[in-house]
């Protein structure tokens, strides 16, 4: 009796991998908006908190020196240390799916496209969001505007999500059976 190992998983690598990019975009956006507001208050609390004096006998100013200021520093830097994050995300997302050993049915091609369609419409629904945000002239959007890297990602998104959607799906939908794991012997 000869074993034919049968793929039954369908769709759900494609879903998969459409989810971990539509989070990513939606954790990237949050971030960003996050370490805006997080900045603001830092660059707001830093200076009042060195100004604090002498209480008793303890000076203050002394301590926030040693604790707010490194703080800040670290708050400053967090920008390009979040969009290094995201662009890792974003490439690991693409080696998930070169490592991942799934071979979809061609059938799947069109859903595969209507995914990608989704993609690009919910990416340009957070994309003009963050806009809306960007575009401001607040405290907040003024923080935006210093976070240029994730301001490129979030909203150039739509572009470079389907640039990586259509790379991942020509890898995908090319692949032979032999390639991504074989079923012969």
């Amino acid at each position: 009796m000869i074993c034919k190992k049968v793929n039954k998983r369908g769709v759900i690598g494609i879903i998969f991998f459409f989810m971990i990019l539509f989070v990513i975009l939606i954790f990237g956006l949050i971030a960003v908006v996050a370490l805006g507001i997080i900045d603001y208050a830092s660059d707001t609390v830093t200076p009042i908190m060195e100004e604090l004096g002498v209480v008793g006998e303890t000076n203050m100013s002394e301590i926030s020196g040693y604790t707010f200021t490194p703080l800040n520093k670290i708050i400053q830097a967090l920008p390009w240390l979040i969009g290094a994050c995201y662009v890792v995300a974003l490439i690991f997302s693409i080696i998930f799916v070169m490592s991942y050993s799934y071979n979809p049915h061609p059938a799947f091609m069109g859903f595969y496209i209507v995914m990608i369609l989704l993609l690009i419409f919910g990416s340009i629904i957070i994309s003009n969001a963050y806009q809306d945000i960007y575009t401001q002239t607040d405290e907040i959007a003024l923080r935006l505007q210093d976070q240029t890297l994730m301001s490129y990602m979030i909203l150039y998104s739509p572009v470079i999500l389907t640039l990586i959607a259509f790379i991942t799906g020509i890898y995908l939908f090319s692949r032979t059976k032999e390639d991504s794991g074989g079923y012969g012997i």
